[in-house]
């Protein structure tokens, strides 16, 4: 069940909701509308910026309705350091519920889970990188009254 976001996202505030066909979990019909728009702008060579903004609506039938939103900024330097290098940083929140009207929901905060990210792909020769970086969290499953998480990353590509 792959799913991204808070935890009180992907279960509408621990709503009776099924997202695994065929797992013998009876779940609410569900239907959603998203809405998203996405951007990049290179002004040269060496610098990029991205963003995106995503709004979606489900609603369990019979239940109530709610309202998901996610929303970044990523900013890039491709050859930073030397050629095939990038250097990176992404700001944004994951998906997090902003509301729940109907249905039983349990109670949530709407504290805006952030997720700041750093890293750095190092070209070590023409088929391999390594790309170290680091994932800090705030407000983790949406409640600053959680603490923040730090992840450390370090992923090598192999590239035939």
């Amino acid at each position: 069940m792959g799913v991204t976001g808070t935890g009180v996202a992907n279960s509408l505030a621990g709503q009776d909701i099924s997202f695994v066909r065929g797992s013998g979990l009876q779940g609410s019909p569900a239907i959603t509308n998203g809405y998203g728009v996405q951007f990049t702008w290179q002004p040269s060579s060496k610098f990029a910026l991205n963003g995106w903004f995503s709004t979606v609506y489900p609603r369990l039938i019979g239940k109530g309705d709610g309202n998901i939103l996610t929303y970044a900024l990523t900013f890039a330097l491709p050859d930073f350091g030397k050629e095939g290098n990038l250097l990176g940083l992404v700001v944004g929140a994951e998906p997090y519920l902003t509301r729940f009207n109907g249905g039983n929901p349990q109670p949530f905060r709407v504290d805006i889970p952030l997720h700041i990210e750093a890293f750095y792909r190092y070209q070590l020769v023409d088929h391999i990188s390594i790309t170290p970086g680091f994932i800090w969290l705030t407000n983790p499953n949406q409640d600053s009254r959680n603490a923040s998480d730090v992840i450390a990353t370090i992923r090598t590509t192999f590239q035939f």
